[in-house]
């Protein structure tokens, strides 16, 4: 849906989204993840949270989850938007990219979210899923963000 909601009706993708969640919201801790794709390790969509906003804030979630590390954190704003009717969790390491995020950048990077929501909002993450990216990158990532996010 974020793919496409720069050209699309986000209402109707809301509506779609919260009939197909209806039966476990309140259920479970729900999550909706808005992506720009990653075919080979390129986005797809038209990479701006803009156009998703305000009605995707409508989503049935406890969560919105939200690419940041590998559009530089263009739109980091808009987590306190999100804030403010459910938890975010922020992409803080980039998984189309092989450079490798030090405990220090995402440390940093944290430091940038929480100048935007609080602490108790915030969850981080990859920017997506690790699937397309090598082993030995993916791992690294984690393993920093992990050390980054007890610091």
């Amino acid at each position: 849906m974020s793919c496409y909601a720069y050209r699309e009706e986000t209402k109707r993708f809301v509506d779609i989204f919260n009939r197909t969640v209806e039966p476990v919201a309140g259920k479970c801790r729900l999550s909706v993840h808005l992506c720009f794709g990653n075919y080979r390790g390129h986005a797809v969509g038209y990479r701006r949270l803009a156009p998703m906003f305000p009605d995707f804030l409508d989503f049935n979630v406890n969560e919105m989850h939200v690419e940041m590390a590998n559009r530089e954190f263009a739109e980091i704003e808009m987590i306190a938007r999100i804030a403010e009717k459910t938890d975010v969790a922020v992409g803080i390491v980039d998984v189309k990219s092989y450079y490798i995020e030090t405990v220090e950048d995402i440390v940093e990077r944290i430091k940038f979210c929480l100048q935007h929501v609080s602490a108790e909002k915030l969850s981080v993450a990859p920017d997506c899923g690790l699937s397309q990216t090598a082993r030995w990158a993916a791992k690294q990532k984690l393993m920093n963000m992990v050390r980054a996010q007890r610091e």
